[in-house]
């Protein structure tokens, strides 16, 4: 099994790991905070539309909509796609 990580956390992790070798996140110039709070608000949305479509493939799951769950895990699909 493969681990994906996407652009946004993985930019994040940079700008973390510059921001610990230098001493702190008050290190990092103003446009690094602010690609920090960017990365922050791109992962929120991602986590939270991955969460809906999870929580609507379960509902179909449960209503045995095999048919609306097969679109929801193609949504769900094309989102890990995008990050390669």
């Amino acid at each position: 099994m493969t681990i994906q990580v996407h652009p946004v956390h993985r930019r994040l992790a940079e700008l973390t790991l510059k921001a610990h070798h230098l001493g702190g996140y008050r290190k990092l110039s103003t446009e690094e905070l602010t690609e920090i709070d960017h990365c922050l608000q791109a992962s929120a949305m991602l986590i939270v539309r991955l969460d809906e479509l999870k929580s609507l493939s379960f509902l179909a799951h449960e209503t045995q909509d095999t048919e609306w769950q097969h679109a929801i895990c193609n949504q769900i699909d094309e989102i890990a796609n995008s990050w390669r």
